[in-house]
């Protein structure tokens, strides 16, 4: 929970950043650029501490839940049933 806490907070100062880059520059220029590519970085942390958890939650299911865990995972990726 802290970890995911202090990934959100870094994503919105990205965010942020972004924001005052797109105001500053009015087009896509190398502030809004650098802005773009710490956002993306913000959100792939966000993005890997997120399924490392869920992997981590997946090691204490049973066989017969993770099979079912596994179909709502993908499920809730794809908008597919993939059981």
């Amino acid at each position: 929970a802290n970890r995911r806490t202090e990934l959100e907070a870094k994503l919105r100062q990205a965010n942020a950043e972004l924001a005052r880059a797109m105001a500053s520059e009015h087009q896509y220029g190398p502030r809004v650029a650098a802005a773009v590519d710490h956002a993306h970085m913000a959100m792939g942390d966000l993005q890997k501490a997120t399924l490392e958890h869920v992997f981590a939650m997946r090691e204490l299911l049973r066989p017969d839940q993770a099979a079912r865990f596994d179909g709502a995972v993908n499920k809730a990726l794809t908008g597919a049933g993939g059981e």
